[in-house]
């Protein structure tokens, strides 16, 4: 296995590295200026939507910001053992795969099957914390799957305020989800 390191910090593994791509890739500085969020790297086509898509790369930097409020959380939501992440596409990729990696127990809720959901909406319902991920806010099937949550609360019994310690809301800024979880109505 070769490596091959660059001054950005990033440490690429290739068995057999194809050596002209990675010495042209290094040539035209492509780590540092992905590390800088440079949206030229795709194309003059591509540029304008990777602009809008380069949010990642700094996560593990701004993600620190919210260590203290995820402690409270934990704490706060420590009699609720079953997390359903309800979200689709990427929103529930990225969870599915940490879930897998690190063998926690997940349910991934990414389907409008109505016996999926259903089996979903049985399973455990009064220990069940529903993260609702959405970049956007308003994914139709997310919202219908927060929906569907919130109904099942309230017909086990649940008042507004008890269903709505059972959400936990992941999105943008200024999305249209990030209001309904901020009235405490998830």
């Amino acid at each position: 296995m070769d490596e091959i390191s660059s001054a950005a910090g990033l440490t690429v593994r290739v068995a057999n590295p194809p050596k002209d791509v990675v010495d042209q890739l290094l040539a035209g500085s492509a780590p540092q200026r992905l590390a800088a969020k440079d949206p030229t790297l795709w194309g003059p086509e591509a540029e304008p939507e990777a602009s809008k898509r380069l949010g990642w790369v700094d996560t593990f930097e701004r993600s620190r910001a919210l260590l203290p409020q995820l402690a409270e959380l934990l704490v706060e939501l420590a009699d609720l053992d079953h997390v359903v992440l309800a979200g689709m596409g990427g929103s529930s990729l990225a969870p599915e795969v940490i879930t897998r990696t690190t063998g926690k127990p997940l349910t991934v809720l990414d389907t409008t099957d109505p016996g999926q959901v259903r089996a979903a909406l049985a399973d455990r319902l009064e220990r069940t914390v529903v993260v609702v991920a959405s970049k956007s806010g308003s994914t139709v099937e997310t919202d219908s799957h927060r929906r569907a949550y919130w109904q099942a609360f309230l017909d086990a019994g649940m008042t507004e305020a008890e269903a709505g310690r059972h959400f936990v809301v992941v999105t943008d800024p200024g999305s249209p989800l990030l209001a309904v979880g901020q009235i405490g109505r998830a």
